[in-house]
């Protein structure tokens, strides 16, 4: 029997949404708003829910037990963080959530991963 992966893009990566938290969950798709809706969805009925989207290597990533990405360090030039997001029934719009907005997001994540990979490049020099 063949192990069709549907999250699975041709290059290796996917989008993978998370709903954070202890009792957060997650899901894999070949666009963003399919992996975040698909997290939301499992993560329950109610809304509006928070959501985080990144793009990354399929096989060398997964979100932890509190929800959140990991990644390993030479792949960390690789992983996208699309942004955070508020779903309501019917749409998807970047956060303004004072505990965590969009740009936020994007901009910790950035500076996250950019550290990690310089560490991996400077590790990789020695």
């Amino acid at each position: 029997m063949t192990d069709i992966k549907d999250w699975l893009l041709p290059n290796g990566g996917t989008f993978l949404a998370s709903t954070a938290g202890i009792h957060g969950t997650w899901a894999k798709a070949t666009d963003p708003v399919t992996a975040a809706r698909s997290a939301a969805k499992a993560y329950g009925s109610s809304y509006p829910q928070f959501v985080q989207v990144w793009y990354c290597p399929t096989d060398r990533t997964n979100i932890t037990g509190m929800g959140c990405l990991s990644w390993h360090s030479e792949d960390a030039d690789r992983v996208i963080p699309i942004g955070f997001f508020k779903l309501t029934r019917s749409t998807m719009t970047p956060s303004n959530d004072e505990r965590l907005t969009h740009e936020t997001f994007q901009k910790d994540w950035c500076n996250q991963l950019r550290i990690s990979h310089e560490a991996h490049m400077e590790e990789q020099s020695q």
